[in-house]
């Protein structure tokens, strides 16, 4: 993975901003943004994962130029794997739920996939895929992994982990040694995971902490039972990217023994989160925001002061939060950002 990256230097890394004045105000030795909302041109990190997987089965033969590929989305993978499709002169099908914002369907849409809305939420979307692309001889790619479908979500996630390649080389961290504390989005566990592992064998002794929404906290749902467990109830948040009721097994079975707290907030979390890096030059959609609200949340909730100190976030804490992605929804990015 490092060698598909290094031979595309086009392929610019993202920036790890500092937010003193966030620190100080939180009482946190100091905290870094990692802005993925300018990846390789799109506006989230989803790319990282989506070109590595499918330059990578151009390579090995069992994708073709020509041939189509599908996947269900939230909006930000759908547009990456439109984007990869394109580039690699293959044709794009993406499934989202019905109540996908439009500015995301007209996002993937511009990359030149066909967009298919289906009935429920984001895991009918994938079904439906399944059903579908099993019918048509369409290759997967989904960072949604499920029984004898692993390699591609596997490639997907070996993707991400260039992303905690970049912070090392940037020296995020305190004294450059790198960060004591990552929180990062949750959502199927694609992305925590890549993280998650990363760290383990990079920085076995940095806390890893999963964000999630309330509504949508399927892997805090699946650490408390130990095994993947789904998720019921209206999925009422506007971490759209996060929306999921079913966590990816093999992600899941490898991120557990690594991820140190699993924490589930509300959108105000997320807004604040918003409001913060707008006021630091980083603008955020609410799924993008959701790993800095999470550190909000441990700070600004009194309930929640048991854990801060078992995490031990305070003055010596060099944190990294993951700024998944920027502005997807443009009204609500106004709505949210304007309020006092």
């Amino acid at each position: 993975m490092r060698a598909f990256f290094s031979a595309r230097p086009h392929l610019a890394a993202t920036p790890a901003t500092p937010l003193p004045q966030l620190a100080r105000d939180l009482g946190i030795g100091r905290i870094t943004a990692k802005d993925e909302s300018g990846r390789f041109g799109l506006n989230a990190f989803k790319i990282l994962g989506a070109r590595f997987a499918v330059e990578t089965l151009l390579a090995d033969g069992p994708l073709h130029s020509g041939d189509a590929v599908a996947c269900a989305s939230e909006g930000n993978h759908g547009r990456a794997v439109a984007r990869a499709a394109r580039d690699a002169g293959c044709a794009a099908r993406v499934y989202v739920a019905r109540d996908a914002a439009q500015a995301r369907v007209d996002a993937i849409a511009g990359e030149g996939a066909t967009v298919i809305r289906v009935e429920g939420s984001y895991d009918d979307a994938v079904r439906i895929l399944r059903e579908e692309a099993a019918a048509n001889g369409w290759t997967i790619v989904s960072d949604t992994a499920w029984p004898g479908y692993e390699r591609i979500p596997f490639l997907i996630m070996l993707g991400y982990t260039r992303m905690m390649d970049e912070v090392r080389e940037q020296g995020s961290g305190n004294r450059d040694q790198g960060p004591t504390h990552v929180f990062v989005q949750g959502g199927v566990g694609g992305l925590l995971c890549a993280v998650a592992s990363w760290c383990a064998f990079h920085r076995p002794d940095c806390k890893v902490i999963s964000v999630e929404p309330t509504s949508a906290a399927c892997l805090q749902a699946s650490a408390r039972a130990g095994q993947p467990t789904v998720v019921t109830g209206e999925l009422d948040t506007a971490m759209a990217g996060l929306r999921n009721r079913e966590v990816s097994p093999p992600a899941f079975a490898s991120l557990l023994p690594n991820v140190d707290a699993f924490l589930a907030i509300d959108d105000p979390w997320a807004f604040d989160a918003m409001r913060s890096l707008d006021r630091t030059g980083i603008r955020a959609g609410a799924a993008g925001a959701a790993a800095l609200g999470g550190l909000l949340a441990l700070c600004g909730d009194e309930s929640m002061i048991d854990t801060r100190r078992a995490l031990a976030l305070d003055a010596a804490a060099s944190v990294l939060v993951i700024v998944s992605e920027g502005v997807t929804d443009p009204g609500l990015w106004a709505s949210v950002v304007a309020r006092s």
